[in-house]
């Protein structure tokens, strides 16, 4: 993803700091809920990025509640009349913790400028700490722990609303206001952010695992179909690339690049974690065991060994060292080599071109990243802090172009061509459309608390680089990820 990123890091210390299925106290294995350190000052506002001033009608805002109450009884704060209203004044101070973004003009330009704005005009002290996406689950664990910090959680790749159901306040309110503005979410939307009748969490975007791959290495070794449609396509041209001196890559590691990537695959095969109930683990099956088999060719005939131990950073990395023919990973990755001006970086960037995820024998089917907001249990500015993600998510357009076309919207409408930023580029309008594909964690079933606790135990890519490349049988590494789901699974039905 981006350089300095250490996401399979922050998912041990996610693991070794938080009982995530039983939600029990976290505080000793923290050692203590450090108050985060906070970010710089807020860059000035650019004219564009001015607080939205449309707003719908009808929908309830909740009152600010009491330190930890929220948390203890899982209940929404009592309604206040008004419902968002965009002209509202409030008082105090409001905290966001969320991630450093992978195109840092976005934070720079556009999110934290827009929020210093957003706070001059509602009288509110907003303050917004960015930090390394590998830190936000461990940050996280440790404030619901301490039942105190930050009043707005981003979490980024992460199960939050599911995970800490009775730590976040129910934000249907919102949600349905949203809704009413700008019409309704694909499903994905929903499977994150929607527990039971109540939505838990505000959608912000997913971040979709395109192919990025050289079209000079296609010329090179004579690949004539001049792009990337399926997993054979590309055993095909990265097995020519890697003999001709440029492997492909795609982090074979427990990150969550690797993560995403295989679950892909997995679908694309026909091959899952569980049934439709999400409840039965399925993963003992001859799919899996296609799948299991083409990740060992790819492995060992097209790619590199420092797959093994990449980062979040490791794809970005690749490519922009100009060896890499291909690697499964967000648009980012491309960005930051169009931003270097060094006339080497701007020659690569020229020859990298963008390919939809890529298709198996049973469909076309990707496991994206996101980005989802939780308003915390603990907070005592719940009404400031529903208006400004309701005002933040009220306008698409703004966001997204400061992003470069990253942050794909969750809306249907906003998916729909024209896109800004991508329509009017031949080489990243393929992505339109691309929603079609997403799949979110426990595909097929519903994205419960023991899927994400598989996400953060690393089931699927364990098994993955166990048949892959430490030469364990195919039977042995799916016994071993079977008997790991089970576990987690048996837990949470307990």
């Amino acid at each position: 993803m981006e350089p300095g990123s250490h996401e399979s890091l922050g998912r041990r210390a996610f693991l070794k700091r938080a009982a995530v299925l039983s939600l029990v106290p976290l505080l000793a294995a923290c050692g203590g809920a450090a108050a985060p350190a906070s970010s710089a000052p807020a860059s000035p506002a650019s004219a564009a990025a001015k607080p939205s001033s449309a707003a719908p009608a009808g929908s309830a805002s909740a009152k600010p509640a009491a330190s930890g109450g929220a948390a203890a009884s899982g209940k929404p704060a009592a309604s206040a009349a008004g419902g968002m209203d965009t002209n509202r004044t409030f008082a105090g101070s409001l905290s966001i913790l969320q991630w450093s973004h992978f195109v840092p003009a976005y934070d720079t330009d556009y999110f934290d400028g827009w929020a210093k704005d957003w706070g001059a005009k509602h009288k509110v002290d907003v303050k917004v700490d960015h930090i390394a996406l590998a830190d936000i689950p461990a940050r996280g664990a440790a404030e619901i722990a301490a039942k105190s910090g930050h009043d707005i959680i981003g979490w980024f790749a992460e199960g939050g609303p599911r995970l800490f159901e009775k730590d976040v306040l129910d934000v249907s309110d919102v949600v349905n206001a949203l809704i009413a503005k700008n019409g309704q979410y694909i499903k994905a939307a929903e499977d994150l952010c929607k527990v039971g009748s109540a939505w838990r969490g505000v959608p912000d975007f997913y971040v979709p695992f395109p192919s990025l791959f050289r079209k000079d290495v296609m010329d090179k070794v004579g690949w004539t179909k001049g792009t990337l449609e399926t997993w054979d396509d590309l055993l095909q041209f990265g097995t020519k690339a890697k003999a001709a001196g440029n492997p492909v890559g795609t982090a074979l590691s427990d990150t969550s690049d690797g993560q995403m990537t295989w679950r892909s695959l997995m679908w694309s095969y026909g091959a899952f974690l569980t049934d439709e109930t999400g409840t039965k683990v399925t993963l003992d099956s001859p799919e899996t065991r296609q799948a299991l088999d083409f990740a060992k060719q790819l492995y060992t005939q097209a790619m590199t060994p420092e797959v093994l131990s990449w980062d979040d950073s490791g794809n970005n990395r690749y490519l922009a060292s100009g060896k890499g023919a291909w690697i499964y990973n967000p648009i980012s990755a491309i960005r930051s080599i169009e931003d270097d001006k060094n006339p080497q970086s701007q020659e690569l960037a020229k020859n990298i071109y963008i390919a939809q995820p890529l298709k198996g024998p049973k469909g076309q089917l990707m496991s994206p990243q996101f980005v989802v907001h939780t308003i915390m249990g603990w907070t005592k500015n719940a009404d400031a802090a529903k208006q400004f993600l309701f005002d933040h998510k009220s306008d698409f357009e703004t966001g997204f172009k400061a992003s470069k076309g990253y942050n794909m919207p969750f809306e249907e409408k906003f998916s729909q061509p024209p896109m800004p930023v991508l329509s009017d580029d031949p080489k990243y309008k393929v992505l339109v459309g691309i929603e079609k594909t997403v799949h979110v964690i426990g595909y097929p079933g519903p994205n419960t608390v023991a899927a994400n606790e598989a996400l953060n135990q690393n089931v699927i890519t364990t098994m993955f680089t166990d048949y892959a490349a430490r030469n364990m049988s195919a039977d042995a590494a799916i016994a071993k990820a079977v008997k790991a789901a089970q576990a987690i699974y048996a837990k949470a039905a307990g």
